[in-house]
């Protein structure tokens, strides 16, 4: 009777008990299943966003390739451009048509812009020969062009000639002429306006489809319910809209059906995003639909409860029976330290960590210490991983323990190591009794395959070096040849000039008086000659970066006249830029051994890219050279009081075609191009820079070799 009753007592425990746990359990899922489905909103909502604002990104990235081929390949005729715009056409989704406008004369002295080269995808109210400088809005489009110096976009445009009317805009951006080098100090840099009509050879145009950007760009993703609406916060009231993507209506925004304003989105959550397209800004708004709202799995703290209840009365109706379950529990957990006691002689000496879990969650057997301080017999919990690697290890431990396949995923440590983890299940007859889990380290075959693909990237860049250089060397040669011909032939033209003046007395020529031409004509012979050695110098170079030459970098070089020649040539950008830059030499720095023109390349970039990280013309850069202290190498650093860079930054910003200016003309290969120099030259590269703290850029170079030209 004493028995019974003290079961009773606690029976009437365990049910208060049980109770209140299910009841605080209801609660506190119920609060998580709405905080989580808030969070997988907002991240459904940034990932179009990001997806989209890539996909606009893109479409505009192909305006600028356009205008890049038509800058450095002012001769490209209708076949090659038809060919690059088709190949930009396949990359760029959403892109209608492409074109080349150049500018003509008019018959009554009115400029006329008309289509040279047109390509379009599909139909196009476009077509080539088109005067676009007649058409009121496309003209002011380019005069905003004009006057910004840079890329410039329209508003909403109809695209009527669509089978179904939708909406896209045009993006403009002006193709310059090269100045001359005489006037180019005085000439505003691209990207400012103020650029004259009379150096403008065209535009490169773009027409996109905004409906096919969005469409291209929720193609990669998974089709969960999140509408959004694109809007253009630059443009007048009631021009708006720019496309919107929602389940209950039509996705085409014609005429019939763009009152967005009354659009049924849910009142929250809602995401905004606003961002800059070329010279103007768009936003994009996202809502969840109703079906994606009422996902929220609402019956399920109610099913927790009444679990929690009908669990209780498990307890309660089984307590009799918890004495023998108990003793059949250790009975287990004994069983199972034997084994761990003949398994540990084999996993010791493994190099990977190596742990079983059984089906409680209980580390049984663990071959070494981990970073949680957990051993065998504690609680696994993932709380040795990362805290972004432990959901994924929960759900594959679950899958082992369930199902008894194997799983395996990889990981980023905390402390730039990879991890790759491996669960397998441990059978005991037909039933899965724990899991193995094996924790790998990869960082070093990691490492190995990001220098393959560093290496790869650099093997193409070698092909494009090689092909610049190929394309300057004809007419360089060709420039050379002539300058030869005017070398020799200038002192029989020096005699009959002299002769001119004794007979006729003082003239000009070409504005110039006679006598400052015949002593100032040979100098600008030379000056022609230099620049074509010059260049063929670094066409060279080029060439050898394609097929590094050990050979070449044989000189010794002086830095004390390479440094200030990269100031002299930069001097217009540091005028530009700041009103503090000054280079510190010592008195005597020792010759290194490299190629002159090559490390001229070096500090160019490096300075020039000390420049552009200028917030304001009061801070300052600093250009250093001095000996190592072990006397081997000759280390000079650029220093600056820029923006700086975080961490995930400067460890790319020698990968090439990494940029981090990709809407301001970067193209990615300046660093990377400097490294491989460095990496040639047997020297290495040091970058040194946080937020807000600057950067500082050391070049080590080896010291010159007794013997070595000069």
């Amino acid at each position: 009777m004493f028995r019974l009753l003290k079961l009773h007592w606690l029976a009437i425990l365990v049910g208060v008990t049980g109770v209140l746990l299910s009841t605080g359990a209801f609660w506190v899922v119920q609060v998580e299943i709405e905080k989580r489905h808030q969070l997988e909103f907002e991240w459904l909502a940034q990932n179009r966003n990001r997806v989209l604002k890539k996909g606009i990104e893109e479409g505009l990235n192909a305006v600028r390739s356009l205008h890049d081929l038509l800058l450095v390949a002012p001769q490209v005729d209708e076949q090659a451009f038809d060919r690059f715009a088709h190949g930009l056409a396949d990359r760029f989704k959403g892109i209608q048509a492409l074109a080349w406008v150049t500018p003509q004369a008019g018959p009554a002295e009115e400029d006329r812009f008309p289509i040279r080269f047109f390509a379009a995808e599909g139909n196009s109210a476009l077509h080539a020969g088109q005067d676009l400088g007649a058409q009121p809005l496309l003209r002011n489009l380019m005069d905003r062009a004009l006057a910004r110096g840079d890329m410039v976009v329209s508003g909403r445009i109809l695209l009527i000639h669509d089978p179904n009317p939708q909406y896209g805009f045009m993006a403009f951006k002006p193709v310059y002429a090269a100045p001359p080098a005489e006037a180019l100090a005085e000439t505003p840099p691209e990207g400012q306006g103020g650029e004259p009509l009379a150096r403008l050879r065209g535009f490169a145009v773009g027409v996109f489809r905004i409906a096919d950007i969005a469409d291209a760009a929720m193609g990669v993703l998974e089709p969960r319910g999140v509408e959004f609406l694109v809007l253009d916060e630059s443009a007048p009231a009631g021009e708006e809209l720019l496309d919107f993507y929602a389940s209950r209506l039509n996705h085409f925004p014609t005429p019939a059906t763009t009152e967005w304003r009354g659009w049924d989105l849910e009142p929250a959550p809602r995401v905004t995003e606003s961002f800059p397209v070329a010279d103007r800004r768009w936003s994009i708004t996202c809502s969840p639909t109703r079906q994606f709202t009422t996902e929220v799995f609402r019956e399920g703290p109610w099913i927790i409860l009444g679990s929690g209840l009908a669990l209780t009365l498990v307890v309660v109706l089984f307590i009799a029976h918890f004495r023998a379950a108990l003793r059949l529990r250790l009975r287990i957990e004994e069983e199972l330290r034997a084994s761990e006691q003949k398994l540990r002689i084999l996993i010791d000496q493994s190099p990977d960590i190596i742990m079983t879990v059984d089906r409680v969650g209980r580390v049984l057997i663990v071959n070494r210490p981990l970073a949680t301080g957990e051993g065998a017999g504690g609680r696994c919990g993932a709380g040795f991983l990362p805290i972004r690697a432990r959901e994924r290890f929960n759900q594959a431990l679950a899958k082992v323990l369930s199902l008894g396949e194997p799983e395996h995923f990889g990981y980023a440590g905390d402390d730039s190591t990879w991890w790759e983890l491996r669960l397998v299940p441990l059978r005991e007859g037909d039933r899965v009794a724990a899991a193995m889990v094996i924790l790998t380290d990869v960082t070093e075959k990691r490492v190995l395959e990001a220098h393959a693909i560093r290496n790869a990237r650099l093997a193409s860049l070698g092909v494009i070096a090689a092909s610049v250089a190929h394309e300057i060397n004809n007419p360089n040669n060709a420039i050379q040849f002539n300058a030869s011909i005017l070398a020799r032939s200038w002192e029989d033209l020096r005699k009959v000039l002299d002769q001119h003046r004794r007979d006729y007395g003082d003239f000009t020529i070409g504005g110039v008086p006679v006598d400052r031409a015949l002593t100032g004509l040979p100098r600008l012979v030379e000056g022609i000659v230099k620049g074509a050695q010059r260049i063929e110098k670094i066409v060279g170079n080029l060439k050898h970066m394609a097929r590094p030459d050990a050979g070449d970098l044989d000189h010794a070089v002086d830095l004390g006249e390479v440094l200030p020649m990269a100031m002299s040539i930069l001097q217009s950008q540091i005028h530009r830029y700041t009103d503090h830059c000054r280079l510190e030499l010592p008195e005597a720095l020792p010759y290194v051994r490299g190629n002159a023109q090559q490390l001229e390349q070096v500090f160019i970039n490096l300075i020039l890219n000390a420049l552009q990280a200028l917030p304001e013309r009061a801070a300052a850069v600093l250009i250093s050279a001095g000996l190592e202290p072990e006397g081997e190498f000759v280390r000079v650093c650029v220093a600056d009081e820029g923006r700086g860079m975080a961490e995930e930054v400067r460890e790319r910003v020698t990968e090439p075609f990494f940029t981090t200016r990709g809407t301001t003309g970067g193209t990615g290969l300046g660093l990377s191009i400097c490294a491989r120099i460095i990496q040639h030259h047997s020297g290495r590269m040091e970058i040194d820079s946080a937020p807000g703290a600057g950067t500082r850029v050391s070049v080590l170079l080896p010291l010159a070799k007794a013997g070595e030209q000069s």
